[in-house]
């Protein structure tokens, strides 16, 4: 062979090499009647809002989340035991909470955090969108601040949700339940 015919085959198989490798990252796939939120185990399409969904290599099915908050903090976690291939989050930029948006790569979404939109399991979210303008937008009506995903840290989706009257209501009393049960029992 000659230097030109190796040069050419060298680059030839480069170029397939890349191609394979563009091919093997998933496409989203679409919410069924039957996806599951990887959390909270609730059907995704009883739920309002954006929702995420996470693929990892080795498994054919991908990981859906019910709130995009949610699937932010699994990218966050260190200890998984599959190697992400691609995140995918729906995009708000034209839709509305109950139809939520064409799914976007997460990691090139700009995130509206802290805003008064509660996420499908009523935890505040983290609201994406594709365009930044799109996302302060968003943040002059509802409220909070836009991020890229690169400046979200795991301190921002640990930390803890402001609760709701109900949800406070209901902790207060669940624990004055116990607190009697503890006390009947110690009484005997």
């Amino acid at each position: 062979m000659t230097r030109f015919s190796l040069l050419g085959l060298a680059t030839l198989l480069l170029l397939s090499a890349c191609k394979e490798e563009q091919a093997a990252v998933p496409a989203p796939v679409d919410i069924t009647a039957e996806a599951a939120g990887y959390y909270c185990q609730m059907e995704l399409i009883e739920h309002d809002g954006p929702k995420g969904q996470i693929h990892l290599e080795g498994l054919q099915a991908p990981l859906f989340f019910s709130q995009v908050r949610d699937a932010v903090a699994y990218l966050h976690m260190p200890e998984q035991n599959y190697a992400v291939t691609v995140a995918y989050v729906q995009d708000m930029s034209e839709a509305n909470w109950a139809q939520p948006g064409p799914w976007i790569a997460a990691r090139s979404a700009h995130y509206v955090i802290g805003s008064d939109r509660m996420g499908g399991m009523g935890a505040p979210e983290f609201v994406p969108f594709a365009s930044p303008d799109a996302a302060d937008a968003f943040a002059r009506k509802h409220g909070g601040a836009v991020y890229p995903f690169a400046a979200i840290s795991a301190q921002d989706v640990l930390s803890t949700a402001p609760a709701s009257t109900a949800a406070t209501e209901k902790d207060n009393e669940m624990s004055e339940r116990l607190r009697r049960l503890t006390s009947d029992g110690e009484k005997s």
